[in-house]
């Protein structure tokens, strides 16, 4: 089977219309604001207990991880470095924890991310307090139990008319925030 090109084109450019629609009538609105300090975060029942102070919501969230004390910046990163070189040399779906990407950018934002699914699972493998398997920041598996403070903010996009364009236009929105806050960790979403 072949594919028809100019079909291609002419579908792509018509979901691209329908992406600039639906980008007009959403609202990115500030939802939540927290801050958590490291020692939250230290086991799975600690954590457990301060989560849910993020508030419950079933719209689609860009959210943000700012380190609040930047003076602790570069010995957090230089903790990370550390704890990099050695998880380098484990093995893979074995005993490696999967980080993610490192930036050196040195910006006081450590992750930009979404979610349109399950928040508080994915705050928990950032914080490190679930498996290795998802690629996180798994802060306390190699902040050596320092103590600091991280704001948590996260926006709702309201609005959004077709769930078949959602995706897109959150990864697009959020590729905008990560470009303007340029984090520590992460992949620029898409890439």
């Amino acid at each position: 089977m072949s594919i028809n090109p100019s079909e291609i084109i002419r579908k792509t450019d018509e979901f691209l219309d329908s992406l600039k629609l639906n980008l007009k009538e959403i609202e990115l609105k500030n939802h939540q604001s927290i801050v958590f300090n490291s020692s939250e975060f230290r086991t799975k029942e600690i954590l457990n207990e301060s989560v849910y102070k993020v508030k419950k919501n079933n719209l689609p969230l860009i959210y943000t991880i700012e380190l609040l004390e930047i003076g602790k910046l570069p010995k957090l990163l230089s903790l990370f470095e550390n704890f990099s070189e050695k998880n380098k040399l484990k093995v893979k779906n074995k005993d490696r924890v999967n980080v993610s990407k490192y930036n050196k950018t040195h910006s006081s934002f450590l992750y930009v991310g979404s979610s349109t699914t399950d928040f508080y699972a994915r705050l928990k493998n950032h914080f490190g307090t679930r498996g290795n398997r998802v690629y996180s920041m798994h802060l306390c598996k190699w902040d050596n139990d320092i103590s600091y403070d991280l704001k948590l903010r996260t926006y709702t996009l309201e609005n959004l008319k077709s769930l078949n364009t959602m995706h897109s236009i959150v990864e697009l929105v959020e590729q905008q925030v990560w470009d303007e806050l340029k984090p520590n960790f992460g992949k620029r979403s898409g890439q």
